[in-house]
C-alpha cells in the first residue's frame, strides 16, 4: 500500500465532501492530529475506522487501500491485489521467526543455567547473586538483539 497516495486520496475524498480535517475527525471521534497523519502517508487508519471513514468519503475500503476512485472493471483486480498485499503484510517474515526462536532459545540455556547452578551449590549467597547477574545479562542481551534486529527489518523494509 502506498500511503502517500492513499493520503492524498483522503484528502481529496474529504475536500469533495467539504469537510475540514477537524470536521472528518469530529465525525470518527477522533482527534484532526489523526487525519492529518494519515493525509501526509504517515499513518494509516485503524481497521475499526476503515467502514466509518469510507462512509463518510462515500468510497469503498477497496478504494481506499487503492488510492483511489475504481471504475467497475478494475474494481475486482484491484480488489484481489488488496487481498494479497494485506495478507502478505500480515505474515511473520522468516527473518522475524528466527529471531524469536533465538530468543527463546537464549531464555531457556539461561534459565537452565540458573536452575543447575542453584542445585549445585545448595543456593548459596554468591551463587544466587551470580544467577541474578547472568539473568539481568541475558534480558539485556536479548532486548539489545531484539532492537538490533527490528531496526534492521525496518530498513529492509
Amino acid at each position: 500500500m502506498d500511503l502517500i497516495k492513499i493520503g492524498n486520496f483522503i484528502s481529496e475524498c474529504r475536500k469533495e465532501k467539504g469537510y475540514s480535517q477537524v470536521e472528518l475527525a469530529n465525525r470518527l471521534n477522533i482527534s484532526n492530529k489523526t487525519v492529518s497523519k494519515w493525509e501526509r502517508g504517515n499513518g494509516f487508519p485503524d481497521v475499526s475506522l476503515l467502514m466509518p471513514l469510507c462512509e463518510e468519503l462515500n468510497i469503498s475500503v477497496n478504494e481506499l487501500l487503492s488510492g483511489e476512485k475504481l471504475q467497475e472493471e478494475e474494481y475486482q483486480k484491484k480488489a484481489e491485489e488488496n487481498l494479497v498485499e494485506v495478507i502478505s503484510k500480515a505474515r511473520v517474515s522468516p527473518q522475524e521467526k528466527v529471531i524469536t526462536r533465538m530468543q527463546t532459545i537464549m531464555l531457556v540455556v539461561f534459565a537452565l543455567a540458573a536452575i543447575v547452578l542453584e542445585y549445585c551449590f545448595k543456593s548459596s549467597p554468591e551463587v544466587m547473586v551470580a544467577i541474578a547477574v547472568l539473568t539481568l545479562a541475558n534480558i539485556i542481551g536479548v532486548g539489545a538483539v531484539w532492537c538490533a534486529v527490528t531496526l534492521s527489518l525496518k530498513d529492509l523494509k
